[in-house]
């Protein structure tokens, strides 16, 4: 299983994936959040400019 760009925002417990599809790419979030922990829920975001920002800001 390949795993889409991501990154982990700890605090929040949240797992972002950078996703250029729509819904169908959407619904293989479940698929991936198997691994990481149980408390930890999935986050798409389409925009490429946006989701580095917040990788970013997650980072400092």
């Amino acid at each position: 299983m390949s795993l889409p760009p991501h990154f982990i925002d700890a605090k929040k417990k949240e797992v972002v994936f950078h996703i250029k599809g729509g819904y169908p790419v959407t619904m293989s979030i479940p698929t991936w959040m198997k691994s990481f922990p149980d408390e930890y829920k999935g986050i798409s975001c389409r925009c490429e400019e946006t989701f580095y920002k917040l990788r970013a800001k997650v980072n400092d």
